[in-house]
């Protein structure tokens, strides 16, 4: 399957990967993570299957012979009929060497710099572009959108007009698990009319701005957070941010938990953090969702940190744009929920 060779024995279900860093391929991911993925093949599904008597033995294909990297349990497979997929997990996770071993972390190659800090208080919109344009790869430029009932987006504030010329030349920032709406929509309710331009997956929040802008705000409105918009009485707060820092924010924010590769921290006394300050700039915006986590959002090359914190404990979350990006994190010797480095 993949590069993964699978032997159905008559003791057990014997399982080959290559060894080396192959993230979303047949390979090792991590310490305890394994991925099959490629041609189907049904007659196999039935070794998978949570209900399979036999054992599932994995190894690494190494120069000279092959590894053993212990006993597995499958945790998720595609369908029986269309069978080019499991996701199987150690017994007994890898050690650090081991890991290096069977899955060496390759060099980071080119990351993007962090100079678009330094626009975020005079340009949002500038800072946006330019971080946007280094971290999310070239794609080819999405078709402008015809006109809908909301006009076209010269309309709309700059900031917005800006987001949705910039996404047509990377188009990740419509992919986020919450996203900026392609084409925003008209609603009402108790706070008047409103332009939604942004939802939570799931529709459980949304963001929007007056509809038919006028005065002082025209040119950067304020933003207004709606809880349960479908709700009969819904919550709804204004951000901190106007709509061109928010924007910002929110791609940040986003990018983060989107990013290929990531380590997530268990909680832990904010002064664990010290070591790490000295090697990230912090970006001058106010915590996103103040109500909920209130991130803070920091940056270093190739790397996005959130963190939800006070005086007495903190949370922090990478995201990385390459494996060896994460790598040095052990250093600090956290305790991590995940780790892909």
């Amino acid at each position: 399957m993949g590069s993964a060779l699978i032997v159905a024995g008559a003791a057990a279900t014997v399982v080959i990967v290559e060894a080396g860093d192959s993230p979303g391929a047949s390979g090792v991911q991590d310490s305890t993570k394994v991925l099959l993925r490629g041609d189907t093949v049904p007659g196999l599904y039935p070794r998978f299957d949570i209900e399979a008597p036999l054992p599932i033995r994995l190894f690494a294909r190494m120069d000279g012979g092959c590894l053993s990297l212990g006993a597995a349990r499958c945790r998720g497979l595609s369908d029986p009929a269309n069978f080019d997929y499991a996701a199987l997990e150690l017994d007994q996770p890898l050690t650090r060497e081991m890991l290096d071993v069977v899955r060496p972390v390759p060099a980071p190659g080119l990351v993007p710099d962090v100079d678009w800090v330094d626009h975020v208080d005079a340009d949002p919109i500038r800072a946006l572009e330019s971080f946007a344009l280094g971290w999310f790869p070239a794609e080819q430029p999405e078709p402008a959108e015809e006109g809908n009932e909301v006009g076209e987006l010269g309309i709309l504030p700059e900031a917005l007009v800006a987001f949705h010329r910039l996404a047509r030349f990377r188009p990740a920032l419509h992919r986020f698990h919450d996203s900026v709406l392609e084409q925003p929509r008209r609603a009402s309710g108790p706070f008047g009319d409103r332009l939604v331009f942004a939802v939570q997956d799931g529709a459980g929040m949304d963001w929007s701005i007056p509809w038919l802008l006028e005065g002082p705000g025209a040119v950067d409105p304020r933003v207004w957070c709606t809880d349960d918009p479908c709700a009969l009485e819904p919550e709804a707060f204004i951000e901190e941010e106007p709509l061109s820092r928010f924007l910002l924010q929110f791609t940040l924010y986003e990018a983060t938990i989107a990013a290929p590769y990531q380590a997530w921290t268990y909680c832990m006394p904010p002064a664990r953090l010290d070591t790490l300050w000295s090697k990230l700039r912090p970006i001058p915006l106010s915590p996103f969702l103040p109500t909920y986590t209130a991130e803070k959002l920091f940056v270093a090359p190739g790397l996005l940190m959130s963190a939800s914190m006070d005086e007495n404990e903190a949370v922090v979350a990478f995201g990385a744009l390459h494996r060896a990006t994460l790598t040095p994190l052990l250093e600090h010797g956290f305790r991590w929920s995940r780790f892909d480095g």
